[in-house]
Formats: C-alpha cells, structure tokens, sequence
C-alpha cells in the first residue's frame, strides 16, 4: 500500500508539472504563431505544434488529478 502510495503521489507531481509546463509552452508557441501570421510568415505549422502541446499538458493535468483523488481516498480510509 505504501508503495502504491508513494508511486500515486510521485506521478501526481510529475504529470501536475509537467502538465502546466506545456499549457504554458503551448501558449507561448500560440503567441509565436500569432506573430508568425501576423507579419505574413509561415505559421501552421507552429500552430499546430502549439494545439499538440497545449493539448497534452490538458491530458496531463487532468490525469495527475485522477492520481490526487486517489491519494485522497486512500488517506480516508
């Protein structure tokens, strides 16, 4: 239990961070595209590549979420 434990709780801070690290990066990538298509250069591309990113880190974020609730649940019981 107590390994499952730490292994919940390890997974919960490394998908907590490493999700807002990219919804971060993905916004900036979006800031870049929008210059990018702004001033007429190529930008779909890092568009896209920002959509990828800041997608994934929503996932991230949503399943350290998941590893928190059951963390929660197993300290009430």
């Amino acid at each position: 239990m107590a390994d499952r434990n730490r292994r919940d709780r390890t997974l919960w801070l490394v998908k907590g961070v490493g999700g807002l690290l990219c919804v971060g990066f993905g916004l900036s990538l979006f800031g870049e595209a929008l210059i990018q298509k702004i001033e007429g250069g190529p930008w779909f591309w890092l568009g896209t590549a920002c959509l990828v990113i800041f997608n994934f880190g929503l996932c991230l974020m949503f399943d350290s979420h998941n590893h928190q609730m059951r963390l929660n649940n197993v300290d009430k019981s």
